[in-house]
This record gives structure tokens, C-alpha cells and sequence, in this order.
């Protein structure tokens, strides 16, 4: 386990090292949004948040294998099929990035709730639910407008996703808080 942690910090680092650099590069001028250097900094950044990800998944493994690997397997399927997506002609095909960005999401969903609850177990459930009611109401809305639905042509609805994602920002803060809190 320590073998892989390592190898997946090192990953993580490095792509988000070379994501950034090309991201400065932009700044500069240089065309990175568009040809082989937008795949190559969409590939390096699902490789750096890909990487992160499973880093904390691994705690989890540790204490909850079976919830740990099935999360594992949801973030592996998400950079495969980002992967796949970013490398291939696939990368043109509007209805294959919808399901891989739904499956992205959800994923990520996911190992952010498993590794809450795993971290947080029963205490402090008020704020476990509601972080997750939150960040689950951000992640149907992003589905819905993956899928193509205009939510933020509905009067409200823009302004209720933005108050959601800070409320759902400042609940991951909290629950980190308390999570600190309960590891000193």
C-alpha cells in the first residue's frame, strides 16, 4: 500500500505540475486550448485529479475495503473512459463525453461521501447529511445540464446553483474541520 501511495503522490503532483506549466504557457499566448495540447492538458489533469482521488481512496481501503475498492473502481472507470475520450476520436462524439462526464461526476460524488463517512464513521451525522444532500444537488444539476437540459434558463436556478456550491464548499470545509479535529 505504501508502494502505491507513493507512486499515485508522485503522479498527482507531477501532472498537476505539467498541467499547470501548460496553463502558463496560455497565459503567454501559447494555443493550448485547441489540438494536441488541449488533449494533452485534459489527459494531464484527469491523471492529476484521477491520481488525488485515489490517493485518499486508499485510507479508505484500509478501513473499509470492500466501499474503498468499489469507489476505486468507479475513478478508474471515469479516467479510462476519459482516457479513451481525450486519445481517441471519441473525443468528437457529443453522446460519449455526456455518459463520461455523468460517470465522472458520480464517481467523484462517491468517493467524497465514502471517504467522509469513513473518516467522520457516525459522529457529527447533521453535518454528514447535509453536506451530502448539498453536494448531491449540485451534482444532479451538473448532470442535468451535461445531458443538455438549459436549467439556467428557469428564473432562480443559476442563483440556486451558486448558493449551492458554496454552501457545499463550506460544508466540505467543515466536515474537514471536524475531521482534523477528531484525528488530534
Amino acid at each position: 500500500m505504501k508502494i502505491a501511495k507513493k507512486v499515485l503522490l508522485i503522479t498527482s503532483l507531477t501532472t498537476l505540475a505539467l498541467s499547470c506549466l501548460l496553463l502558463i504557457l496560455a497565459i503567454f499566448g501559447v494555443q493550448v486550448f485547441e489540438g494536441i495540447l488541449f488533449r494533452l492538458l485534459l489527459t494531464l489533469g484527469t491523471f492529476a485529479v484521477g491520481s488525488g482521488i485515489a490517493l485518499s481512496e486508499l485510507n479508505v481501503v484500509e478501513k473499509r475495503k470492500i466501499l474503498g475498492f468499489v469507489s476505486l473502481g468507479f475513478l478508474g472507470l471515469s479516467v479510462f473512459l476519459a482516457l479513451i475520450s481525450f486519445c481517441t476520436p471519441l473525443f468528437e462524439v457529443a453522446i460519449f463525453n455526456k455518459i463520461l462526464g455523468v460517470v465522472a461526476i458520480l464517481s467523484v460524488l462517491f468517493a467524497i461521501i465514502v471517504s467522509l463517512n469513513t473518516k467522520l464513521e457516525k459522529r457529527f451525522m447533521p453535518l454528514q447529511i447535509a453536506t451530502y444532500i448539498s453536494l448531491s444537488l449540485v451534482v444532479i444539476e451538473l448532470i442535468l445540464l451535461i445531458v443538455g437540459i438549459s436549467l439556467f434558463e428557469i428564473d432562480g436556478m443559476l442563483q440556486i446553483f451558486l448558493v449551492l456550491c458554496v454552501l457545499s464548499v463550506g460544508l466540505l470545509v467543515a466536515t474537514a474541520v471536524v475531521g482534523a479535529k477528531k484525528r488530534g
